[in-house]
Order: structure tokens, then sequence, then C-alpha cells
């Protein structure tokens, strides 16, 4: 990834702390896992954070997981997305689904970035109030 590929919107130190949000996110161990899938940790403060950061960080988060970002991280970003209820996350998030359903080799991370993707998915389609 180079600087050129990084959304322009957002200011480095921002980013920053997205970027550092999330490999805190990457360290933390699931809850439990659900059939073999790892529940995240939903009210971590870190995913508190990142969705009180706003519709201003979407654009980086999207960009995160239309790249390489590990599974643990696209999971954590899909529910973050879903939060913060930005409907340019919709189109990024299917494409980030069907790439997790076919996949030939399953991981419990892949059904975990599955999950997420339709629970956001589920919540950006609910009508929000006017603002």
């Amino acid at each position: 990834m180079t600087n050129a590929d990084v959304p322009k919107d957002l200011s480095s130190m921002t980013k920053e702390k997205v970027d550092s949000l999330l490999q805190s996110l990457e360290q933390t161990e699931p809850i439990f896992h659900s059939l073999g899938t790892p529940e995240l940790a939903e009210n971590d403060e870190a995913v508190r954070q990142l969705v009180g950061m706003g519709k201003q960080i979407v654009p980086h988060l999207v960009h995160l997981i239309q790249g390489n970002a590990p599974r643990k991280t696209a999971a954590y970003v899909a529910m973050v997305l879903g939060r913060i209820g930005d409907a340019r996350a919709v189109e990024p998030l299917r494409a980030l689904r069907a790439r997790y359903q076919t996949r030939k080799s399953q991981h419990d991370w892949d059904y975990a970035v599955i999950g997420q993707c339709n629970v956001a998915l589920s919540q950006l389609k609910k009508p929000t109030p006017r603002e």
C-alpha cells in the first residue's frame, strides 16, 4: 500500500489513532467461541472510540477492508462500519462478505467476518432518524 492509495480526507493523526485502535482489537482474545465462531468484544473501549469517531473514518475503514486486512481486523471493521451507519460502507461490506464466502479453506475468523458483514448490512438497511 502506497501513500497514494490512502484516502486523503482524514488527517494522518486520525489514521494513526484508527490503526492503533484496530491493532489493539487484533490483540484482543474473543470473549468465547459460539459454534466454533469467535465472538467479538462488542463493548470494548476501542470499538466505542472508533464508533465515536464517526463518519469521517469511513473512507479509511473501507480502504482497509478492500485491502488485505487480517481476518480479525476485518471483522471488527465490519462491526464498526455497521454501528457508524454510513451508506458508503454497503457495497464494500457486500464485497468483503462475498470474498470471505468464496474462500476455499474456511477459518473460524472467516465466519466471524461473514457474520459481522451480515449484521452491519442489516444495520445499514434500517431507516435512520432524520438529523
